[in-house]
């Protein structure tokens, strides 16, 4: 059983970043075609800052993993008997649920952080994230809004590098 969890921790955190990791690969090409025809720079900071935030994300989530060795950890539990499904209608006619037999099943999976390595590298990026604002600004190409966003997710992100810290 604690292979199970092992694994299926695991592979959550594979299934998770790896859309994150499209997600951050879409909107830095979106950021840096809008960059190279002078568009519209709310729109290019917009997919600037989230791209590297979920570029951020990507890297410090394989951190953790690289350094925590094999503390995942991970549960499932499951439910047999009645099971209530809502079903969003409106209808008058509709009751708007189904009961019925049924297995509920719920199951979470997380990993200890024990090295001070993710934290820092989001410290790295925060600071990254700055200086890339500070480079487009210098060039004319952000506006309030940018800039306000810039601000804004550096904190976010040197905010995640303090919730990254390992803890005893």
């Amino acid at each position: 059983m604690a292979g199970e969890t092992q694994l299926s921790g695991r592979i959550t955190f594979l299934i998770v970043g790896s859309v994150f990791l499209a997600v951050t690969i879409g909107m830095g090409a979106l950021a840096v075609h809008l960059y190279r025809t002078y568009a519209n720079p709310t729109a290019m900071a917009a997919c600037t800052v989230f791209s590297w935030a979920f570029g951020s994300m990507v890297m410090s989530m394989m951190l953790v993993l690289l350094t925590s060795g094999r503390k995942t950890r991970g549960r499932i539990g499951t439910r047999r008997g009645q099971v209530t499904v809502m079903l969003g209608s409106r209808s008058p006619a509709s009751s708007g649920h189904i009961i019925g037999d049924g297995i509920e099943a719920e199951g979470e999976a997380g990993t200890r952080i024990i090295s001070v390595i993710p934290s820092l590298f989001l410290i790295a990026s925060s600071l990254g994230l700055a200086l890339l604002g500070l480079f487009l600004f210098g060039r004319h190409r952000l506006d309030l809004i940018g800039s306000g966003m810039f601000i804004a997710v550096v904190f976010y992100i040197a905010n995640w590098s303090r919730l990254a810290w390992p803890r005893k």
